[in-house]
């Protein structure tokens, strides 16, 4: 196997990062300096060009364009202006000359500046486009005739790379095919992960006008507490309705929020799954020469995850607000009643509110025991079962059996009636019908070749005695398999 010098490697992984990242140096307009030699030639990033004479070095062309004062720089060598680019092209010595121009100016920047991005647009740009010209033009004599020209050019090229004065050409050619293949799997990435990206991003613009509207929150709890401790019979609906409509819009956003949370989690890891296995038989390749494998999805994981925490605190201490503000509200009702009203009045309104409350909550408890009737959705291409949302659905009815148990519930009889016979079979799917099908599901997946590393954190989920957050990593999983 040919072995490489130090710098090869060096200049082979400045190129592998060109291409991971897909970098490109900004051009630049100018016109040469009439010098015999040639010039170095340097420009920052928005600035102009400087050129000096091949006798001053290249430090002197950096130290003008730095005073520009953005990196990167990008630097070249131009070929001797004494003579055409086809005498250059048939001449060894103006070859050599100017290799060693080159050679000049990528150490300078490698070496003296130490400048990665510098060197990534050197090695990308106007130089990079010089040699291209002069290879052309060495085609082009070449088409036209057999002279000495192209074959002083080629023979120059040759031995320059043989010699290791160039060695990211010889790096290049030996590693062309590992590198074009690593790079279509850094590309596939990026187009994957961009849909990612977007709605992480859109996530997080959504958490922070909603963290800071916390003060707020509590702050207009506090306002209806205090109407309700003044409020005589009639004025107690209004707070009490408010206070459900402040409890219901408190709960709403972040449970909204936090279920794209969860999912967008879930395909993440399996994003990171899938990469890394993509990566895994070119993982010797790239540290042969020195380059690390991107991290493409931690930092994005712990922020989801940081964000879900908060809002399930949040929730959780604005439901025990709403519900003792409410326990307040209804002992405020009926001492008011005993003192305002005689018995047959209290016993007429207590009879409508009881009706009018019957009635919705019949209606509700039909309505959720119709779409638990259904079967949960199967997938497009695999039809494996999508089981999340049929989680959430017997999850809030499971956590509905106490109302239908406890003693005086009768108003909410109608509705308990059509819930009851169904609490006992929505425990037992919860306990074990789900998992059963989550563990099958997750099987076949096995068996189609998923990977691993995401189907490991669904079961380490159910395993746990998390349903729900395996039926989330359960549903990420079929889709990433269908490619959704």
């Amino acid at each position: 196997m040919r072995r490489r010098t130090r710098r090869q490697k060096a200049i082979l992984v400045a190129v592998l990062a060109v291409l991971a990242l897909g970098a490109m140096a900004t051009g630049c307009l100018w016109e040469r300096e009439d010098n015999t030699f040639g010039s170095f030639c340097a420009a920052a990033v928005g600035g102009e060009e400087h050129c000096v004479g091949e006798n001053l070095g290249p430090s002197i062309a950096w130290s003008q364009a730095e005073k520009d004062g953005a990196l990167p720089i990008e630097m070249w060598a131009t070929w001797p202006n004494n003579k055409t680019l086809d005498a250059i092209v048939a001449s060894g010595y103006s070859l050599d000359v100017w290799f060693r121009h080159v050679d000049e100016a990528i150490d300078y920047v490698r070496d003296n500046a130490r400048n990665a991005e510098s060197l990534r647009a050197t090695l990308a740009g106007k130089l990079a486009s010089l040699l291209d010209e002069a290879t052309d033009r060495q085609r082009a004599l070449l088409a036209q005739a057999p002279v000495d020209a192209a074959g002083n050019f080629k023979a120059a090229m040759t031995e320059k790379a043989s010699a290791e004065k160039e060695p990211l050409v010889a790096a290049l050619a030996a590693d062309k095919q590992a590198m074009a293949v690593v790079q279509a799997i850094f590309d596939q990435a990026r187009s994957d992960a961009a849909p990612l990206r977007s709605r992480y991003a859109g996530a997080a613009a959504r958490f922070a006008p909603y963290r800071a509207t916390e003060a707020a929150e509590t702050a207009a709890y506090a306002a209806l507490s205090k109407q309700a401790s003044r409020s005589d019979v009639e004025g107690l609906d209004g707070v009490e309705q408010a206070l459900l409509a402040a409890a219901r819009e408190a709960s709403r956003a972040p449970n909204e929020l936090a279920a794209e949370v969860m999912a967008l989690s879930a395909e993440l890891q399996v994003f990171a799954a899938s990469f890394d296995e993509a990566m895994a038989p070119h993982r010797e390749f790239l540290a042969t020469h020195g380059a690390v494998l991107p991290d493409m999805t931690s930092v994005a994981l712990r922020s989801l995850s940081a964000m879900l925490g908060y809002m399930q605190r949040r929730v959780a201490r604005s439901d025990a607000t709403a519900t003792a503000l409410l326990g307040g509200i209804a002992l405020r009702r009926q001492a008011l009643s005993v003192l305002q009203m005689d018995e047959g009045a209290r016993g007429a309104i207590a009879r409508s509110r009881i009706r009018r409350a019957s009635e919705a909550f019949g209606e509700h408890a039909r309505a959720r025991a119709a779409a638990l009737s259904a079967p949960p959705p199967v997938s497009e291409k695999l039809g494996l079962p999508l089981l999340a949302e049929r989680c959430g659905e017997l999850s809030a009815l499971v956590q509905m059996r106490p109302l239908c148990e406890a003693a005086g519930s009768s108003w909410r009889e109608a509705g308990c009636a059509a819930l009851r016979e169904r609490f006992d079979a929505a425990e037992a799917e919860l306990r074990t019908g789900l998992p059963r099908q989550i563990a099958a599901g997750l099987a076949a997946l096995r068996e189609k070749g998923m990977a691993a590393a995401a189907l490991d954190a669904a079961e380490a989920k159910l395993a746990a005695g998390d349903v729900k957050g395996a039926a989330m990593a359960y549903d990420a999983a079929v889709r990433g398999a269908e490619g959704i």
